[in-house]
């Protein structure tokens, strides 16, 4: 994978990548539901290869199903948009990891089932936010300082 990434207020960007996997992880406390997005623009002068969805997938614990949010970055412009609209939000496992009070999540951005080129894409960061238990409600689509949640650079 090619990224450009020069300084730490500089989003990392895509140059030219046939799969794309980010992919991170991050402890959290049993009982709770998260919420997964990325804030993401497009270089409007080098960008292509947007044509198929890429998704944003998350699971709390090593086993079971992800929860997969297929997202279009075909009319992504240079402007900073957190995606997926709707976030990824992902729920913990009742009945496993009984003796634990922490799991581990895993998240990522995926597109590496074409095997297309694309190039472009700048990835500012990941926004992990905590969904207290028994809170059905999603949060906003716009970051704010108090519903960014725990972000993480690119």
């Amino acid at each position: 994978m090619l990224f450009a990434k020069y300084r730490d207020d500089v989003p990392a960007e895509l140059l030219e990548v046939c799969w794309l996997d980010v992919s991170g992880e991050m402890p959290v406390t049993k009982g709770n539901a998260y919420e997964v997005s990325f804030m993401l623009s497009m270089n409007t002068e080098n960008s292509f290869g947007w044509d198929d969805p890429v998704t944003v997938m998350a699971r709390i614990g090593e086993e079971g199903e992800y929860t997969r949010v297929p997202i279009d970055l075909s009319k992504l412009k240079g402007e900073e948009v957190e995606f997926p609209p709707d976030k990824c939000r992902v729920e913990p496992k009742s009945e496993e990891n009984a003796k634990n009070d922490k799991e581990t999540l895993y998240f990522g951005l995926y597109e590496v089932w074409t095997n297309k080129w694309k190039g472009g894409l700048r990835i500012h960061k990941a926004i992990v936010q905590k969904i207290p238990a028994g809170n059905n409600a999603s949060t906003s689509n716009t970051p704010s300082d108090e519903s960014r949640g725990k972000e993480i650079a690119a």
